[in-house]
């Protein structure tokens, strides 16, 4: 049996740095034909003891202004950036590239069940209706709604756990045009990209605090051990923070 071949449009050693990631990006459109999905950067910002958000999910601002302007320039990079719903209740966020001059990626909300409000800042963006990825049994009234608030719904697949199927949803994002998506969380869609193995790298920034909070590895009720070993990494020094680039080695099943 002919063994497989390696992708030649994987990256062949860590990416390094925002001027890396850029280069790599600019041609990820090769690396989306070999794979048949987009090229996923996984990034959020924790504390020392790996808490994402306060014990009882409040929103923390982890990130100093150095690594928080980082992280917009990496919006800048990546065609579409996505979120569970979980963030966009507790945050409200815009997911723009505001404090650097750059496109804004297109936003995308992992909603299985359509809970994005009407009021959601996300909605009222004039430049882009962002894509509430949902379950396809969603009543109709609902999609119609969340659709003259502004939003595009998508119905997905689901998996037997009742959650968006990442698998689906990166291929409906390749017919899409979608080369490069940038995951931003919370706790169970960073969670869940990691054991789908749907990440190419991860670029955490570390804020030296400790908070006892909300863990970013989401135990999920379930009994499968994630042990994921990283092959290679990189630290920058980011004002008062730590940013680690880092490459996942997904181990053969």
């Amino acid at each position: 049996m002919e063994k497989e071949r390696p992708d030649p449009y994987a990256p062949r050693r860590l990416i390094r740095g925002l001027p890396e990631l850029r280069a790599h990006l600019a041609d990820t459109a090769e690396f989306r034909t070999s794979r048949k999905r987009p090229f996923v950067v996984l990034s959020y910002a924790q504390s020392v003891d790996g808490s994402i958000a306060g014990r009882d999910r409040e929103r923390l601002r982890l990130s100093g202004p150095e690594s928080m302007r980082l992280t917009y320039s990496i919006r800048t990079l990546c065609d579409a950036i996505l979120v569970g719903i979980g963030t966009l209740l507790a945050d409200d966020p815009n997911l723009t590239a505001k404090q650097v001059t750059g496109p804004n990626p297109h936003p995308v909300v992992l909603d299985t069940r359509l809970r994005t409000p009407e009021t959601a800042r996300l909605l009222r963006r004039p430049d882009v209706r962002p894509w509430l990825v949902h379950d396809p049994a969603v009543p109709g009234d609902r999609i119609r709604t969340v659709r003259r608030a502004g939003a595009d719904p998508v119905a997905c697949a689901t998996g037997a756990d009742g959650r968006i199927d990442l698998d689906a949803l990166m291929h409906w994002l390749t017919g899409r045009g979608v080369a490069s998506v940038m995951v931003e969380g919370g706790a169970k869609v960073i969670t869940s990209f990691i054991r789908a193995q749907l990440v190419d790298l991860i670029i955490v920034t570390i804020s030296p605090r400790l908070v006892g909070g909300l863990p970013v590895i989401d135990p999920d009720g379930s009994n499968r051990a994630l042990d994921l070993h990283l092959e290679e990494f990189f630290c920058q020094p980011l004002g008062r923070d730590l940013v680690v680039w880092s490459r996942p080695r997904w181990d053969a099943a």
